[in-house]
């Protein structure tokens, strides 16, 4: 049974909401519907289809659009799913449906195949696509063969789109959203159809403008934070779904950025946070570990001394990126090579694993660089046991560099991080990335 938004849930939240009336918070209550796993007999014949292709890759995306609408208005389809290397269901395809995608960048060629399969297979399916992908370049998507491609936010959009969609007034084509307008507050950001209870996401955007990274820009750089009480709702709706469920975990672009303007900590809205968190009885707070890592200039002593008494994860995921303080200005990270090591000296200091990601092959990097950077992962590694998350340089859509190109890897420097690797103090994709590099330019 999936039950997208109960009235326990709508009844937790009012009253939550009750107590703080600055905050709009609510959801709207849906019906329990019935979904399954594709299967032709349970097909009700005067229904069209909703079929959501599922992977591990799309269930938080697909969960959020999902859980955004109305039970009256998922009630009208036969709901199901399609999950990852499942036969595709042509039986439901050949009667109206609408098949919904998420994916990016590294999956595009998963997708289009799979696209030609339904083209050759003259099935009756339209398709929908949104995502990352689809909100940086959805004229990629729409040359994909999609019927449909929402570029941006899809809570708002997506229950209306339904409703036109089974009206038949639905235009195809490219569907722009508005960017940094969803109010999270007014969605749960999950459905059960995708079997993934995940990360509670309290805060969307950001504020800072890192060449590589897209989110600024997918989201018009503005950085909207969940409220408590919606917060606490959605957690008391995970313990009634999964009783023995221990860790909470969190999804944010920096974690210590709860509450704030998005340039310095908030601390009177993260020691609200924490404090919500253990009244609420969450066994196990998880603040800070993937996907809720941190800045190293929101690494500050008094942000330590504020959170460490409450956080049960004793790793800390924090994105330094390089060692070079040039390199960090060509970043555009806004902050320095000192900030990241004060700021990893303050977590060994509170008893936590600083988890460092740093990225290699950016544009214009020289060997020198390279060799700067890997210098200081094994200053690092020597003085403090970091541990190492390794990235190479993806031009990914909708972000400054998108255009600029990988710079070679010096051989010498590949073979120090092969050593890393094998003594277990590094970790990551970074050598895949060098393979979406390629993959992406042709």
């Amino acid at each position: 049974m999936l039950r997208l938004c109960c009235r326990k849930l709508r009844t937790s939240l009012q009253i939550a909401a009750d107590r703080d009336k600055s905050q709009n918070s609510g959801f709207s209550c849906a019906k329990v519907l019935n979904y399954q796993h594709f299967s032709a007999k349970k097909l009700t014949m005067n229904k069209p289809n909703l079929i959501i292709r599922i992977h591990n890759y799309n269930k938080v995306s697909l969960g959020a659009i999902i859980g955004a609408c109305p039970g009256s208005l998922l009630s009208n389809f036969n709901l199901s799913t399609w999950v990852s290397d499942e036969p595709i269901p042509l039986e439901a395809l050949s009667s109206r449906s609408l098949l919904v995608y998420s994916f990016m960048l590294p999956h595009i060629p998963q997708v289009r195949a799979e696209l030609e399969k339904l083209r050759q297979a003259d099935t009756r399916a339209e398709t929908i696509a949104g995502g990352s992908q689809a909100t940086a370049t959805p004229e990629s998507i729409s040359e994909l063969g999609f019927d449909y491609t929402v570029s941006g936010e899809g809570e708002d959009f997506f229950p209306q789109f339904l409703s036109e969609w089974l009206a038949g007034s639905a235009k195809k084509g490219i569907h722009q959203t508005a960017r940094g307008q969803v109010d999270l507050n007014l969605y749960p950001g999950f459905s059960e159809i995708t079997g993934y209870l995940p990360p509670i996401e309290i805060s969307r955007g950001c504020k800072f403008g890192c060449m590589f990274c897209g989110v600024p820009r997918l989201y018009a750089g503005t950085l909207r934070h969940r409220s408590l009480a919606s917060i606490e709702a959605i957690i008391k709706e995970y313990f009634r779904l999964k009783p023995t469920r221990k860790r909470i975990k969190f999804l944010s672009s920096n974690a210590f950025a709860y509450g704030s303007d998005g340039r310095q900590p908030n601390l009177s809205a993260l020691k609200d946070l924490l404090e919500m968190l253990k009244a609420v009885g969450v066994p196990e707070i998880n603040l800070g570990s993937f996907p809720s890592e941190v800045r190293p200039d929101f690494v500050t002593p008094e942000v330590m001394e504020l959170v460490t008494p409450y956080l049960s994860n004793k790793t800390i995921v924090m994105g330094v990126q390089t060692g070079s303080n040039s390199m960090l200005k060509k970043m555009n990270r806004l902050h320095t090579r000192e900030q990241s090591v004060n700021a990893i000296s303050l977590l060994r200091a509170h008893g936590f694993q600083p988890h460092i990601d740093f990225i290699i092959g950016n544009p214009d990097e020289t060997e020198d660089d390279q060799f700067e950077l890997i210098d200081f992962m094994e200053e690092m590694l020597q003085k403090y046991a970091v541990r190492i998350h390794m990235h190479a340089f993806v031009p990914l859509p909708a972000t400054p560099w998108e255009n600029k190109l990988q710079s070679p890897i010096n051989d010498k420097v590949k073979r120090r991080l092969r050593e890393l690797e094998q003594a277990g103090v590094l970790d990551g994709w970074w050598e895949n990335h060098i393979g979406y590099f390629r993959t992406a330019k042709g």
